[in-house]
């Protein structure tokens, strides 16, 4: 297993921790109890590697100026 150390904006972290109370109530607060990490885990698994490496080739492209098209495995 891989452990990952993640900083994210306040904001985006807020959204994680609201649905993970609402999801809690809504279940009758289950034990354990459903967390803002699970959630972040759970958004991320769901991607498939090459839909990852596509969002991280995206960002640094956007991040270094490069003009080059982004790779899009989706129109492929």
């Amino acid at each position: 297993m891989i452990t990952l150390t993640l900083q994210i904006p306040e904001e985006t972290a807020a959204v994680f921790y609201d649905a993970a109370e609402e999801i809690n109530h809504e279940l009758g607060n289950p034990q354990p109890k459903v967390d803002a990490k699970a959630l972040m885990a759970f958004a991320l698994a769901r991607s498939e590697s090459r839909e990852l490496c596509a969002q991280f080739d995206l960002a640094m492209r956007i991040i270094t100026g490069q003009a080059q098209a982004p790779m899009n495995p989706v129109l492929k």
